[in-house]
């Protein structure tokens, strides 16, 4: 008999748990506003990659095919930008023209310790995903130079021998 009760017992108990996660994730869908036809939703992803091409021994600089960039702000890329490379905290100052104008407070994990190749990469990364705003041909980084990166306005043809 005391086995039937703890039996009942326990089905009791297991029946009246219940997973909230399905609860949680139609408040999360019905949250997110409508896109609008043809409008993709935004990540957090830059929009162009550098990797190092082990058969030509060359950067390559591509577009990422995870990302969309077709409704991404300055803001959006400056995020994206963060998220991939937290070592690196780069912020929006202005904007001069055509010209964006970032700065890299701390930048010595850029300067010194990505060595040349990282900080290449990493600066085309930024320079061709800030480039893909419309209106913004160049970006002018702004931090105090290294032994690896140096500051200055790069646009696309800055990275010509990358592929």
């Amino acid at each position: 008999m005391k086995s039937l009760v703890f039996l009942l017992s326990a089905l009791l108990f297991f029946c009246s748990c219940r997973n909230e996660s399905s609860g949680d994730k139609a408040v999360t869908k019905a949250a997110k506003p409508a896109l609008v036809a043809g409008e993709s939703e935004k990540t957090l992803d830059v929009p162009w990659i550098a990797e190092f091409n082990d058969s030509t021994e060359l950067l390559e600089i591509r577009k990422n095919p995870v990302a969309y960039s077709g409704n991404l702000n300055e803001q959006d890329i400056i995020d994206a930008l963060n998220l991939k490379y937290p070592q690196i905290k780069i912020t929006a100052v202005s904007r001069h023209g055509k010209t964006a104008v970032v700065k890299i407070e701390d930048a010595t994990y850029l300067s010194e310790q990505m060595g040349s190749t990282g900080a290449r990469a990493y600066l085309a990364e930024a320079t061709y995903s800030l480039t893909e705003i419309k209106g913004i041909e160049a970006v002018d980084f702004q931090f105090k130079a290294g032994d690896h990166a140096t500051p200055g306005i790069l646009t696309r043809r800055s990275f010509e021998n990358f592929n």
